[in-house]
């Protein structure tokens, strides 16, 4: 086993290989520290996959006994991460039994009862306001699939799963570290064979930037990705800076104000400004945040410069002096990711040589490619409305909604069109992520862009099962998620059509029963009339001998009775 410095800037960390794997070492005093990192995450699956990458790594783990150490596993959206704090004998038993998971088989035994756990899970996580941010940037892919849960879990199977776990969870995918000095030789990092998988992609939906979303009533908060430069940490600095003087110091409107950057690529960084206001300032923080963001696009003030330099230079020095175990974690996410492990001096250098005009230009790039969450619009600023509808629709079978006959659903030959008026939800059958499907027909469609239709055949005319058939046959099976029979109290019916309309249908079926009572009791009445008639001319008759036609006598009375019935029984409701 030979080793090597991993960087001048650490001498300390050696890196050697165990079993294939990478393993960065490090001697530090008290307890052992150890992880493996594999370079798969969230953000690698597709919609309806997701929850497969954490799936495994619950499987990977169900072999753990009680112990003293401190053990976890963690899914993130670009890697997963087992890590252990204990003796070293715990902590070399831990990696082991983990790869040995990988390698020798997952108790697929375990599936239905993990996957029940990890619903459950998903049931209470929020993805909040950041997730449905990156959810309208990217859409159901990449960086967004997290933030609609893990669809994935009511479709997986055991093969998938395997095939996940043989695939992604390989040596050449995967990095080691080690709180020692040397790799302890009962360390077992034997995995399946494999390659490095590249970074997931930094796809993009949202179209024409600035863009703002409303409904966040506790604060206001800002999504952009912008091409790195290498003096993001200075830039997030400085509009820190900014924000905590014109906010909090001097006008109390924000409570907590945070602006942070994440490196995705080589290319791109993602940078995050929230701003949570203060109790009954929730109008102004938005007006504050676009104020400050605003200005900054043309002025950096000396005095803020100087102090986010001063802080970043601070936080460096911190890191530089910390133990070479303690950043083993990091350095080694920073080496399977294939991002270069810079030394101080690097990052240092970068840090003093941000002027105001560079980090002007990055805030101008920031507030050009920024996606805005707050209470209200913010058209005033330029931006628009993150889009709500597709742009084309798709030709076919219009099906009406019952209760509201201005809505209806298209099902063509290339997708399926929510329609409203001019505005139309559209989802292509070529871009299906997840076909969700209940046995009382109804079906939902999400597209990668992130826009869902839900077909519900108790809601919309001529939805029947020949409709339903031909959207099946339309969607590949492996995005198709076959969901449990719903309950009789959980499927839809159409809507309460509201007072005033219960008002008219109940006045029609009144105004319905009196004319069947009118058309009834008009030729009852002439009858009777012109029975009278007819009896008291025969007993005319019978007492002089003479006969005399009563009945066609009355015969005009009759007809005036009739009519004076009708104009009684419907005459006013011409007024009404």
């Amino acid at each position: 086993m030979t080793t090597a410095p991993l960087t001048a800037a650490f001498p300390g960390i050696q890196r050697v290989e165990a079993d294939g794997v990478p393993v960065l070492i490090a001697p530090r005093e008290g307890n052992t520290t150890g992880g493996i990192i594999f370079r798969v995450g969230s953000a690698d699956e597709t919609l309806a996959t997701s929850g497969i990458t954490h799936l495994v790594e619950h499987l990977a783990l169900q072999s753990q006994v009680l112990s003293d150490a401190h053990v976890n596993g963690q899914t993130r959206p670009d890697v997963t991460v087992f890590h252990a704090t204990g003796s070293e004998d715990e902590v070399v038993r831990y990696l082991n039994d983990v790869c040995s998971a990988l390698r020798d088989g997952l108790p697929l035994d375990r599936l239905e009862t993990e996957m029940e756990i990890l619903r459950s899970e998903a049931s209470l996580r929020n993805p909040g306001y950041v997730g449905r941010m990156h959810l309208e940037r990217h859409g159901a892919q990449g960086y967004g699939v997290r933030a609609l849960g893990e669809r994935g879990l009511d479709r997986l199977t055991a093969r998938e799963v395997e095939t996940w776990a043989t695939t992604r969870f390989t040596r050449q995918n995967a990095i080691a570290w080690f709180s020692s000095d040397t790799v302890p030789s009962a360390l077992d990092l034997r995995l399946p064979e494999g390659s490095r998988m590249p970074l997931p992609p930094v796809t993009k939906v949202l179209s024409g930037t600035p863009a703002f979303l409303t409904g966040l009533r506790d604060g206001i908060a800002v999504d952009a990705i912008v091409r790195r430069t290498g003096i993001e940490s200075v830039v997030t600095g400085v509009i820190e800076q900014a924000l905590h003087r014109d906010l909090r110091r001097d006008t109390d409107i924000a409570s907590q104000i945070h602006a942070e950057h994440e490196r995705l690529d080589d290319d791109h960084v993602r940078v995050t400004i929230t701003v949570h206001a203060a109790e009954g300032r929730h109008e102004a923080t938005a007006g504050g945040l676009t104020d400050v963001l605003g200005r900054l696009r043309f002025h950096v003030s000396d005095d803020d410069l100087a102090a986010a330099r001063a802080l970043r230079l601070e936080e460096l020095a911190e890191w530089a002096a910390a133990p070479e175990a303690a950043v083993l974690p990091s350095i080694a996410h920073q080496t399977l990711t294939g991002r270069l492990v810079e030394e101080p001096a690097e990052v240092r250098a970068r840090i003093e040589a941000a002027t105001a005009d560079s980090v002007r230009e990055l805030i101008a790039a920031i507030w050009s490619e920024a996606l805005w969450f707050g209470p209200r619009e913010l058209r005033s600023i330029g931006a628009t409305p993150a889009p709500e509808h597709s742009l084309t629709r798709v030709n076919g079978t219009a099906c009406p909604r019952l209760d509201d006959p201005s809505v209806s659903l298209v099902i063509g030959d290339d997708g399926v069109s929510l329609v409203a008026g001019d505005a139309a939800v559209t989802v292509l059958f070529s871009e299906v992520a997840l076909l969700e499907t209940v046995p009382d027909g109804a079906r939902a469609l999400t597209g990668h862009d992130g826009f869902r239709v839900e077909l519900e055949p108790t809601l919309y005319q001529g939805l029947g099962p020949d409709l339903i058939a031909r959207i099946d046959t339309k969607v590949p099976q492996d995005v198709v998620v076959h969901l449990p029979a719903r309950e009789a109290d959980e499927i839809p019916v159409p809507r309460d059509p509201g007072p005033a309309n219960r008002a008219g249908r109940s006045d029609l079926r009144r105004r319905a029963r009196k004319v069947v009572a009118t058309i009834v009791l008009v030729p009852v009445t002439l009858i009777a009339i012109m029975v009278v008639g007819i009896g008291i001319g025969a007993g005319i008759e019978k007492l002089t001998g003479t006969s005399v036609p009563v009945g066609v006598g009355l015969a005009p009375l009759a007809v005036l009775a009739a009519m004076s019935i009708v104009r009684s029984r419907h005459g006013k409701e011409k007024n009404q």
